[in-house]
């Protein structure tokens, strides 16, 4: 194998990023379904920002999970804020939602699995952690609308795939 492909290679690896090793203990709880995240609640420039104790908490073990105390962030895709946080609170539970923000890093596009989503009870204990690349999740499907656009539904895994399935069909 010549010097020029393994630099391909490598580089193509490089594409495919995935986080340092997840460093908090998960339940694993495949029971736990996600709620369908929105865009609503984004805080503008100048806005205050008010969280409770809860909410800090899960953004600080999200944030330390995703990227571990004294790992190398070498790059800027590996950084804390170079993504976005979205909390969501719903039956009981938070569910918080991480998102590369690729203008962070003077990017227009994110790269390939880039995102996680995360599951936790209020005292801090993860419940469930999906991370692109690295964790299956068989719960959300793009479903093709009359228009052409595409819809995030939740779908149970028993039901498979829809007639109109604009998702991944290996799950």
């Amino acid at each position: 194998m010549s010097v020029r492909t393994v630099a391909l290679v490598l580089g193509l690896l490089g594409c495919a990023r995935r986080p340092e090793p997840l460093s908090a203990p998960v339940l694993e709880d495949r029971t736990v379904r996600f709620p369908v995240a929105s865009d609503a609640g984004v805080i503008q420039a100048g806005a205050p920002v008010v969280l409770d104790g809860e909410t800090l908490r899960a953004l600080t073990l999200v944030s330390r999970d995703l990227f571990p105390l004294g790992s190398a962030a070498a790059s800027c895709d590996s950084r804390p804020e170079s993504y976005t946080y979205t909390v969501l609170r719903q039956d009981g539970l938070l569910f918080v939602y991480v998102e590369e923000n690729p203008a962070a890093c003077g990017r227009r596009f994110p790269a390939l699995d880039s995102s996680a989503k995360y599951a936790l009870r209020p005292d801090g204990r993860i419940l469930r952690r999906v991370v692109d690349g690295v964790d299956a999740d068989d719960d959300l499907r793009g479903v093709m609308l009359p228009d052409g656009g595409v819809q995030t539904v939740l779908v149970p895994p028993s039901q498979g795939l829809l007639p109109a399935d604009a998702g991944d069909a290996g799950g």
